[in-house]
């Protein structure tokens, strides 16, 4: 009846956003350890801020909330920005607002840089059963690979394939 449902909705609330920190903390510890001190990566690994884009640079206007940010250890220079997440029900209008809101984060990156001669990369890092749906597949496929090749979409398992210090670098 209306308290078991009333329950069920309390309760997967309790514990949302815990496998979207498990992923993040899983992937910064996968790039701590195959890129060694290469690299350095920033972020919350659990619950934090976000990284604004304009705190890395003043002259980007308007809100760009990052969950990542890589740098060349040598000289510090901001390489790639990045978002986490991890979708456990993804389907219809929800994986439509993710998959939109991933395209609207490209252009407005993909704008910034025109406008600026700045230069860096886009990665998504994506996991979970929502991944299963096929619009939600679809448009991450679309999107990987776009802007010329700076963005990248990878689960925990194939960031080991997209992720590379050749990619990062070029």
């Amino acid at each position: 009846g209306e308290r078991e449902t009333l329950a069920v909705m309390l309760g997967e609330y309790d514990s949302r956003g815990t496998q979207g920190y498990e992923l993040t903390t899983k992937f910064f510890d996968w790039f701590i350890k195959k890129f060694n001190s290469r690299f350095s990566i920033d972020g919350p690994t659990r619950a934090g801020k976000d990284i604004e884009l304009s705190s890395i640079f003043p002259d980007f206007n308007g809100s760009y909330p990052c969950d990542f940010v890589i740098r060349d250890s040598k000289n510090k220079l901001l390489l790639a920005v990045g978002f986490a997440r991890y979708d456990s029900t993804r389907g219809g209008s929800q994986s439509d607002d993710r998959t939109g809101g991933n395209a609207n984060k490209v252009e407005k990156a993909r704008r910034f840089c025109t406008d600026t001669d700045k230069n860096f990369k886009i990665i998504f890092i994506s996991d979970g059963p929502g991944l299963t749906h096929n619009d939600t597949w679809n448009e991450s496929l679309i999107l990987d690979g776009s802007w010329g090749g700076r963005v990248r979409v990878c689960t925990l398992k194939t960031a080991e394939y997209g992720l590379s210090e050749e990619w990062l670098l070029n």
